[in-house]
């Protein structure tokens, strides 16, 4: 009956002990697993301060594209200064007589 028990308890602390090898083998993945989450999560934030610097970029330079001239409306804003200041030198001159 002893040599059964003493079986019995030699079992049992082999389980015990494969049991308490594989907890700290999870553990230590579960911290793995904690640390890359934390790391991802950090990654995601850049990331969305990124895309959200970009988004403000992108409108700026949507903004400041509608507001630059390009090159046919400087030129008729030109022509059509040049043409008020002709008729003003034509008034000055009508004037002058």
């Amino acid at each position: 009956m002893a040599d059964n028990l003493q079986q019995r308890i030699d079992a049992v602390r082999a389980k015990a002990a494969l049991i308490t090898e594989r907890y700290r083998a999870l553990e230590a993945s579960k911290r793995q697993a904690d640390n890359e989450i934390l790391e991802l999560t950090a990654t995601i934030e850049s990331l969305r301060r990124q895309v959200a610097d970009r988004d403000r970029e992108i409108e700026r330079l949507r903004v400041s594209s509608v507001l630059v001239p390009d090159h046919r409306d400087v030129e008729e804003t030109r022509a059509f200064i040049a043409d008020l200041v002709r008729e003003i030198d034509k008034c000055i001159a009508r004037l002058s007589i």
